[in-house]
């Protein structure tokens, strides 16, 4: 899928839809640490069928992730396409433009 970043990214959206890609990053970050955990396990597993098991799992949860992550833009484009105001353009290529620098000013406080 192809979209204008300058236009749907993180920082356009509103505070509600900033919370609601928050939780789904939050979720997609748990997702990642499985296939982290999983790849170690298969990596230092001595039984064949554990093996195999992991690399299944870890493949799912690859695809999974990369599924989850179309989501979330997705969502993002829905959610800026939907608000009645206008939006800034923004020189950027990241659809999460924002987001670091709004998470870094939150533990900050």
């Amino acid at each position: 899928m192809t979209y204008n970043t300058r236009i749907y990214n993180y920082a356009n959206l509103h505070l509600e839809d900033k919370q609601i890609i928050q939780a789904q990053l939050l979720m997609l970050e748990s997702v990642e640490d499985t296939i982290t955990n999983y790849t170690y396990a298969k990596e230092t597993s001595t039984n064949t069928l554990e093996t195999i098991s992991f690399e299944e799992g870890v493949n799912a949860l690859e695809e999974a992730k990369r599924n989850m992550y179309n989501d979330i833009v997705e969502y993002m484009i829905f959610a800026i396409d939907s608000y009645e105001d206008e939006v800034n353009e923004i020189d950027t290529s990241d659809p999460f433009y924002g987001l670091y620098e709004e998470m870094e000013n939150l533990e900050n406080e």
